[in-house]
């Protein structure tokens, strides 16, 4: 862990960075006004739990779903991006990150999703890198063990294939001080002041 964050404010720096990453969504659609119809942070108007952290309505009237993953310590090895952490279970009928996923995506309708994203600053490990090819995992490279263990939580092959084809996973993303500084710099001069800019983060 680290050091610098203690125990007990590690919810609050979580909360920031999905914050802040939500607040990189804001400034991109200022961008782009024509970009989304709405956003919404903590959304419960879409039944989309367990990818509801930021989802973006786009004029197509498609959802962009966006889950965030903050760890204090993103270079420790116990903290990584692998396929233990997105497939474990607390007991027989507890859901895993992936299940959750895909169930979110299912209430949505997968015609109605143009995106699903985890977005963390968790590092994948060697073997879950070895999949991935531009954010997305490439299915055919898994071995029959894990592919069998995947299809079993969210809906067979046809259903893993599916998810895997629309789900991306941004890892590595920037910590939190380098987060608010790009957002910063991009709100700032060109949106507003740097009071503005503290109104908006407070």
């Amino acid at each position: 862990m680290n050091s610098a964050t203690k125990k007990n404010a590690i919810p609050h720096a979580g909360y920031g960075y999905q914050t802040m990453v939500g607040f990189r969504v804001l400034a991109d659609w200022l961008e782009d006004p024509g970009r989304y119809e709405w956003v919404v942070f903590e959304s419960e108007e879409v039944d989309a739990k367990g990818l509801d952290d930021i989802i973006a309505k786009r004029a197509d009237g498609r959802m962009e779903l966006r889950q965030v993953k903050f760890t204090v310590d993103a270079f420790n090895a116990a903290n990584a991006l692998n396929w233990d952490w997105l497939l474990s279970r607390r007991g027989d009928r507890g859901t895993s990150l992936l299940q959750k996923w895909a169930k979110a995506i299912l209430a949505v309708g997968f015609p109605s999703v143009a995106s699903a994203v985890l977005l963390t600053n968790r590092r994948p490990d060697a073997d879950f890198a070895s999949h991935l090819a531009d954010g997305q995992v490439d299915y055919s490279s898994l071995g029959a063990q894990l592919r069998e263990r995947i299809e079993g939580q969210i809906g067979g092959e046809l259903g893993a294939r599916q998810f895997f084809g629309l789900f991306c996973f941004e890892h590595s993303y920037a910590g939190f001080e380098s987060l608010e500084r790009n957002v910063k710099d991009t709100l700032v001069p060109l949106h507003t002041d740097c009071f503005g800019w503290l109104n908006l983060f407070r």
